[in-house]
C-alpha cells in the first residue's frame, strides 16, 4: 500500500465570495475578478460542504439484493457562519438588495436601514470559496447560487454576532452547479 503524507490537507485558511448572478468567474488560481466581494472573516468552523443524495434501489422479484441504484436527487450545498457585519453580509443574509438600504445623516453618524414585509422573494446570485493549506489551493465556484437556510442570530457578551448561512447549488447556463479547481502537487492518471 503506497501512502503519502505530503497529500494530506487541511483547511488551513480561505474566504468566501459572493457576486450578481453572471459575474465572471475565475478560471484559474488567479486573483478574483471585478465585481466579487469577499464576505470576510468566518467562524473558526470554516465552510463546510455538504452532498445529500436520494437514492433508488431496484430489488427484483427474485432476489433480497438490489440489481441497481440510481440518483434521483443530489444537492450541494456549501455552510459557514459570517462573522462581518457588513452591507454584503446583511444583504445577503437578510436577502435585501445593498441598493434597497436607506443612508441617513452625515458620517460619522449615519444610520442604514430597510424594511422586510410579505414572502421574501428569491436571492439567486454566484459565490467562490477558495481553500487554503500553506502553497496548496483549491477553489469551488458555484454559478448560480441562493441561501437556503438561514441560522439564528445571537446577540450576547461572550460571542460575536455572526450570520449562518446554507447556500444550495444550482445548474447554471454552463449546465454545471459547481466547478472545482485543485493545486495541489496531485494529476490524475496518464
Amino acid at each position: 500500500m503506497a501512502t503519502n503524507a505530503e497529500l494530506a490537507r487541511l483547511g488551513v485558511t480561505g474566504a468566501l465570495y459572493v457576486a450578481p448572478l453572471g459575474t465572471v468567474a475565475p478560471v484559474d488560481m488567479s486573483a478574483w475578478p471585478s465585481g466579487w466581494t469577499d464576505l470576510g472573516y468566518i467562524s473558526d468552523d470554516g465552510v463546510t460542504e455538504s452532498l445529500n443524495e436520494d437514492k433508488q434501489d431496484f430489488v427484483p422479484w427474485q432476489s433480497a439484493t438490489p440489481i441497481r441504484t440510481e440518483v434521483t436527487s443530489s444537492v450541494q450545498t456549501f455552510s459557514a457562519t459570517l462573522w462581518e457585519s457588513k452591507a454584503a453580509t446583511i444583504s445577503l443574509f437578510y436577502r435585501v438588495p445593498e441598493s434597497d438600504m436607506v443612508v441617513t445623516g452625515s458620517a460619522p453618524n449615519q444610520v442604514v436601514s430597510f424594511t422586510q414585509a410579505g414572502k421574501p422573494k428569491r436571492d439567486t446570485r454566484a459565490f467562490g470559496v477558495d481553500v487554503v493549506d500553506g502553497t496548496y489551493h483549491r477553489r469551488i465556484v458555484l454559478p448560480l447560487a441562493e441561501v437556503t437556510e438561514r441560522g439564528d442570530v445571537v446577540y450576547k457578551s461572550d460571542s460575536l454576532i455572526g450570520y449562518e448561512c446554507t447556500i444550495t447549488a444550482y445548474p447554471g447556463s454552463d449546465g454545471f452547479s459547481v466547478k472545482r479547481m485543485f493545486k495541489e502537487g496531485w494529476l490524475p492518471a496518464a
